[in-house]
């Protein structure tokens, strides 16, 4: 049961892609609204893109990077809530998170994209 489980979550980090397009179907398939079962996959994708962002660094640059991501992600939430609040002169952290969780997908998405793309690039150059 555990190695099941194990390698579904390790196809999910290593495809995220993958992962979204399966939520957004089913969202649809269960659910019908096109922009709802866009944001539930955005929100279960999420997670995965930056473990996938993770996993690609480590593995392309021999080193983790684990602090580093996670001084991003605080700042970035504490800028956007530091904007959110200058804007609205006022703090609602339902709707900061929400700002900030999109905001990561739409960054790690790029991350994961890029990363794949200089990997791949990599690879194909140290073998020529």
């Amino acid at each position: 049961m555990g190695d099941w489980l194990a390698s579904i979550l390790a196809t999910f980090v290593t495809l995220p892609l993958f992962l979204f397009l399966l939520v957004y179907l089913g969202a649809r398939l269960f659910g019908g609204r096109k922009r709802a079962a866009f944001y539930a996959a955005v929100n279960v994708a999420t997670a995965f893109f930056i473990a996938a962002v993770y996993v690609l660094l480590t593995v392309l640059f021999g080193k983790s990077y684990f602090i580093h991501l996670l001084l991003f992600l605080l700042g970035l939430h504490a800028a956007i809530a530091i904007g959110y609040w200058r804007k609205k002169a006022d703090f609602r952290l339902a709707a900061v998170f929400r700002l900030f969780w999109r905001a990561c997908f739409l960054i790690f998405a790029f991350l994961y994209a890029g990363l794949l793309v200089y990997g791949m690039m990599v690879r194909v150059a140290a073998n020529l």
